[in-house]
């Protein structure tokens, strides 16, 4: 309750300049893997016939499109679905590692456990129920769809590797991951998602990483609460 408190406080007296938008639209550009339906619009109304003006739509979208959260029911059976995890972990303290060097533009690239070992020589240990947000480069690519995935029958980007999701959830520092790729695993691989989800751990996927942030900052991450859901559309917010 403090931290939420405090997060209140924090978001109040934040300036416009200090508040970091990390979520894409759902729109055209929308982001969804191969197999499944991408957003749009089922249903529009806009009108003024009747003498004043009501719009109204009705959409459709995977769960698992755009920027989103992975609930850990998504690989764990036991786990949190959408509706259950709990809200402070979801106003929390971000921290953020730009590995856009370190990946260069290679898709097959794997996060390791060093440069987890290395940011925190730089900058301490992670904050208890931290979110983690790394970003391999990859948001310029978002809107070609061809870039961003690699092609449809070999899907190819960055993400964790097996050890650094054992480096995560054996930290027990962190709440949540973050990735600005389609994928916390690199290209279809499903090692990380199943380490990180079997410890409770809810993780981010397209999140909109256009700039460096700082190292560690205050963050917001509001997912819909869809009860029954493996995942769902999220608003990501970073408090600077």
């Amino acid at each position: 309750m403090q931290m939420l408190l405090f997060m209140l406080f924090i978001l109040s007296s934040a300036s416009a300049k200090q508040l970091v938008d990390l979520s894409y639209p759902y729109d055209e550009n929308t982001a969804y893997w191969f197999t499944e339906i991408p957003f749009r619009f089922i249903k529009k109304v806009a009108d003024s016939s009747k003498g004043f003006w009501f719009a109204l739509n009705q959409f459709e979208t995977a769960e698992h499109s755009g920027t989103h959260l992975d609930a850990p029911y998504h690989f764990n059976k036991a786990g949190w679905k959408l509706g259950d995890i709990p809200i402070e972990r979801f106003i929390t303290t971000g921290v953020f590692l730009d590995a856009s060097s370190v990946t260069n533009g290679n898709c097959s690239y794997k996060l390791s456990p060093e440069e987890l070992d290395k940011w925190q020589s730089q900058n301490g240990q992670f904050p208890d129920n931290s979110v983690l947000l790394v970003s391999f480069g990859w948001a310029s690519r978002y809107k070609n769809k061809a870039d961003y995935f690699g092609p449809a029958d070999k899907p190819c980007f960055p993400g964790l590797s097996k050890e650094a999701a054992e480096w995560i959830t054996k930290s027990k520092k962190i709440v949540g991951v973050g990735l600005d790729t389609p994928s916390i695993d690199q290209g279809l691989n499903f090692d990380a998602h199943i380490e990180l989800n079997s410890k409770n751990l809810y993780m981010l996927e397209n999140v909109a990483i256009a700039e460096p942030l700082p190292k560690i900052f205050k963050i917001i991450v509001l997912p819909i609460k869809i009860r029954e859901g493996t995942g769902g559309p999220v608003r990501i917010v970073a408090i600077t």
